[in-house]
């Protein structure tokens, strides 16, 4: 039995296919109801009763060539927009890294100023395991060196 749920799609499918044939078949197709109520498509006119003729359909409105043109121009752009997203976010994420590493440096810098403010004697380990007491002149360069580390990391 057919199903009238279908009726839609089969009336759509074969008026592509009929869109697709070539132009002669185009050119006279009748559109008709039979006396069970189906809607017909054919090349002839029914034997009797009303019919539809239907007209050849309309050219492209756009040539092919400049669709396919519009189109490739079209996905270079969206390939150029994604290039151009991934490349903003690596320099973002190299930025964040920065800012991280910057902020480390920071608070090391805080914590080694405050060190040396808060001591006025202060013991060092030189390379070879010597412990040793900061001259005076060592610990204020040193001071000076976290000052300036300090305002070039902390902003």
């Amino acid at each position: 039995m057919y199903q009238p749920a279908y009726r839609g799609l089969c009336i759509t499918g074969l008026v592509a296919l009929l869109a697709l044939n070539a132009p002669a078949t185009l050119a006279k197709t009748y559109k008709w109801v039979d006396e069970n109520g189906v809607t017909q498509y054919t090349s002839t006119p029914p034997p009797k009763g009303d019919f539809k003729s239907i007209k050849k359909p309309p050219k492209p409105a756009i040539d092919p060539q400049k669709a396919k043109s519009n189109f490739d121009k079209r996905t270079d752009a969206f390939k150029k927009r994604t290039d151009d997203a991934g490349k903003a976010k690596a320099e973002s994420d190299k930025l964040a890294a920065k800012a991280a590493d910057d902020k480390k440096k920071c608070d090391q810098a805080r914590k080694n100023l405050a060190n040396f403010n808060a001591k006025s004697r202060i013991r060092v380990t030189d390379k070879d395991g010597t412990v040793r007491n900061m001259p005076e002149e060592e610990r204020q360069a040193s001071i000076k060196n976290a000052q300036e580390a300090i305002d070039s990391y902390c902003k």
